[in-house]
């Protein structure tokens, strides 16, 4: 039977590489403007919407049991998550209010190239791939947002506090991504019993592996993609 102990700590040593990438830290470096902080929380919002493709095309193909799973974690991302009281986009979108954004702004806003291609990227992955892999790239981003498995936190903490260092905004009045700093801790483990369960053959050890490294890839270049645009964002 495969180690799956080793296969969970191989994938946390990866999300915590992420971290470290020229692309991860091109964006966290980043000196923040209150033009390049509006620009993050619009496109967070897009992003938020595109998880919620990616993970409904996980529902459609896996067993029953991840079914249930898929569907308890939407609950909270589409109709209300008891944290907040309210879906996640609504929450992105009244984060926004704090910072000056209007609805018009998110529902005008554009996707930028490279994102457009990293979000077509992970729907090609969550649609084609066998349910495993379409599992576990849409898993990989919640774990890699988990403050339990992330040193020094997952991206929405350090977002929230690059909001808070260098624009003077408390990371409690961001209200997204102070709910996703935590949130995610619960929605990463809900998912980690999937591997338990049904990694059963090496063929299945290597599809998450596989799927995982690809996954990580394409929010390289997502996260890439956003801090190219935004260097160039004045003001």
């Amino acid at each position: 039977m495969p180690d799956i102990a080793k296969l969970k700590s191989t994938l946390n040593e990866m999300c915590n590489r992420q971290y470290g990438t020229d692309e991860f830290q091109d964006l966290l470096t980043l000196p923040w403007t209150m033009e390049r902080g509006r620009y993050y929380v619009v496109q967070n919002a897009i992003y938020t919407k595109n998880r919620r493709d990616c993970w409904a095309y996980v529902q459609a193909a896996a067993p029953l049991d991840v079914k249930s799973l898929v569907w308890q974690h939407e609950s909270d991302e589409l109709i209300n998550d008891p944290r907040c009281d309210m879906d996640h986009y609504t929450l992105t979108v009244k984060q926004g209010e704090v910072i000056g954004l209007t609805q018009e702004d998110f529902d005008n806003a554009e996707l930028p190239p490279m994102a457009q291609a990293a979000f077509m990227a992970w729907h090609l992955i969550a649609i084609k791939g066998p349910w495993l892999a379409s599992f576990t790239s849409s898993q990989m981003l919640e774990r890699r947002n988990n403050p339990e498995i992330i040193t020094d936190g997952g991206m929405s903490y350090r977002i929230g506090k690059k909001f808070e260092n260098e624009l003077g905004i408390s990371l409690k009045r961001m209200i997204s991504l102070n709910v996703h700093s935590t949130a995610d801790t619960e929605h990463s483990d809900m998912m980690d019993g999937v591997y338990d369960r049904h990694v059963r053959t090496q063929e299945d050890y290597d599809t998450v592996l596989r799927a995982a490294k690809q996954c990580m890839a394409i929010d390289r270049a997502y996260r890439g993609g956003l801090a190219y645009v935004m260097q160039r964002i004045e003001g």
